[in-house]
C-alpha cells in the first residue's frame, strides 16, 4: 500500500511540474488538501474581543486587516503609547505593495492608520500628484527615477518593520526591496534593504533609498559570492541599551546576518567595506537556507527564530539562543509543541512581541498564494520554560 501511495504521489508531483507548478506551490496545495486539524477551526470566523488564530481579522471599519509580513510593537504616539502594527497591503497582489499601519490600545481592535509608504502609479505621479510632490518635490529627476525604481507597481516590497528613534523623535521603516533587472526577470534579483522615515507612525513616510548590507568576510566561505551584501527577508530589533539591529537573510537565502544600525536607525553603523565581523555584524548558519528571521531578548538571553525556505508553503521553524548578540548561537530546535508543530501551525514567522502585561506573543503569516490579500494571521502565546522559547496552539485565547 505504501509503495502504491508513493507511486501516486510521484505521479502527482511529475504531473504538477509538467504543468508548470513549482515544488513550493505543490507543497502548499498538498498541505491544504486535508485541513481537518484544529489549527483551521477559525478559518471563517471574525475576531471580536479575543484572538482567534487564522480567522478573518477586521479593523474597526469592518475591512480585512492588510498588514502581512509585518511587525507589532508598543511605541510612543502623540504623548501616549499604542500598539502599532505595520505590514504589507497585499490588495495589489505580489508586487507594488504599499506599507500599511494600524493602531490599537488592546491588541484586539485595530484602527486603520493608512497606507503610510505609498507606491506611485507611474513615474509621472512623482511630479504631478500633490501627495508625492510634497514628499519628493525637491528631488532631482535622477533621484526621482531611483525612487520610482524602488516604489513602483512591479516592485517587490516585503517584510516592513518599524522602530521609533528617540534621539530624533521620528519613525523609521525598513523593508525588503526587490524586483527584476534588465539582465534577469526573476523578481528577487535586486536583494536590497529599503529605508523610509516620518515624524509620525501614520506617515507619510519618505523613502531615503535602498542599499546592500554586510558582506561575507574574506576569510570565510561565501555561499553566494556572485551577489555580495544581499538583503531579503528582514526584521528590526531594539535592544535594552538603545542599540538597534537589522537581521536578514543573505547569500541567496543561504545565510542569516545580524548587523548593528547607526544612531539614526537609517543605515548600518559601519560601511560594509569597513565593518568588522563580530563587532559590527555577525554571519550565522552559512548554508542553512533560512528566512523570515525574528530577533528578541528575554531576561538577558537573545532568541532568533526563522523558517526554512519553501516558498509560500509552511515548514518547521527553528530557534537559536545566545547570551551575546554577536556571540555564540545555540540551536534550540523546533519551538512549536503539539499537533502541526512541523509546519509551525501552518504559518511563517514575522514578529514576536511583548504585551503590556509581560505576555509574549508570536505573530505568523498563514500565506494564501492563490489569494494573497486573504492570507491570515496567527497569533499565539509564547512561553519561556527554563530558558527555552515555546509556542503551543490555542484556538481561542486572551492575553489579559
Amino acid at each position: 500500500m505504501k509503495a502504491y501511495l508513493c507511486l501516486l504521489l510521484t505521479a502527482a508531483v511529475c504531473a504538477a511540474l509538467l504543468c508548470g507548478c513549482s515544488v513550493g506551490e505543490l507543497n502548499n496545495a498538498l498541505g491544504h488538501a486535508a485541513q481537518d486539524s484544529p489549527i483551521y477551526d477559525n478559518r471563517d470566523d471574525t475576531v471580536t474581543d479575543a484572538f482567534l488564530p487564522g480567522a478573518r481579522w477586521l479593523d474597526e471599519d469592518g475591512r480585512p486587516i492588510q498588514a502581512h509580513g509585518g511587525q507589532v510593537s508598543r511605541m510612543p504616539v502623540d504623548d501616549a503609547f499604542a500598539y502599532i502594527w505595520v505590514g504589507e497591503d497585499k490588495r495589489s497582489g505580489h508586487t507594488g505593495n504599499c506599507v500599511s499601519v494600524y493602531a490599537s490600545d488592546d491588541l484586539y481592535h485595530w484602527r486603520f492608520g493608512g497606507d503610510v509608504l505609498r507606491v506611485p502609479p507611474s513615474r509621472e505621479a512623482l511630479d504631478d500628484d500633490p501627495y508625492f510632490a510634497a514628499l519628493y518635490g525637491a528631488c532631482t529627476p535622477a533621484e526621482k527615477d531611483e525612487i520610482y525604481a524602488v516604489l513602483n507597481p512591479f516592485a517587490v516590497i516585503e517584510r516592513p518593520k518599524m522602530l521609533y528613534n528617540e534621539k530624533n523623535d521620528n519613525y523609521v521603516i525598513w523593508f525588503h526591496s526587490d524586483g527584476a533587472t534588465p539582465q534577469n526577470d526573476y523578481l528577487y534579483d535586486i536583494g536590497m534593504a529599503g529605508v523610509a522615515v516620518s515624524d509620525s507612525p501614520f506617515g507619510p513616510f519618505r523613502l531615503l533609498g535602498r542599499s546592500r548590507l554586510s558582506r561575507c568576510p574574506v576569510d570565510q566561505l561565501d555561499c553566494y559570492p556572485r551577489s555580495k551584501g544581499e538583503a531579503r527577508d528582514l526584521n528590526l530589533f531594539l535592544d535594552e541599551d538603545g542599540a538597534a539591529y537589522v537581521t536578514y537573510t543573505s547569500e541567496n537565502n543561504k545565510t542569516l546576518y545580524i548587523s548593528r544600525l547607526n544612531e539614526d536607525f537609517t543605515g548600518l553603523c559601519k560601511d560594509p567595506a569597513e565593518a568588522v565581523h563580530g563587532v559590527d555584524y555577525i554571519r550565522l548558519f552559512p548554508g542553512a537556507m533560512r528566512e523570515a528571521p525574528v530577533l528578541l531578548r528575554h531576561e538577558g538571553r537573545y532568541y532568533l527564530m526563522s523558517s526554512s525556505t519553501t516558498g509560500w508553503a509552511s515548514n518547521q521553524a527553528r530557534v537559536w539562543w545566545a547570551n551575546e548578540i554577536f556571540g555564540t548561537w545555540h540551536n534550540q530546535g523546533n519551538p512549536c509543541l503539539g499537533s502541526e508543530k512541523n509546519i509551525t501551525f501552518d504559518t511563517q514567522s514575522t514578529s514576536i512581541f511583548e504585551a503590556e502585561n509581560g505576555q509574549w506573543i508570536y505573530y505568523g503569516d498563514r500565506w494564501n498564494n492563490y489569494d494573497l490579500p486573504d492570507s491570515r494571521y496567527v497569533w499565539l502565546p509564547v512561553r519561556f520554560d527554563d530558558g527555552k522559547l515555546t509556542i503551543t496552539w490555542q484556538s481561542t485565547w486572551r492575553w489579559d
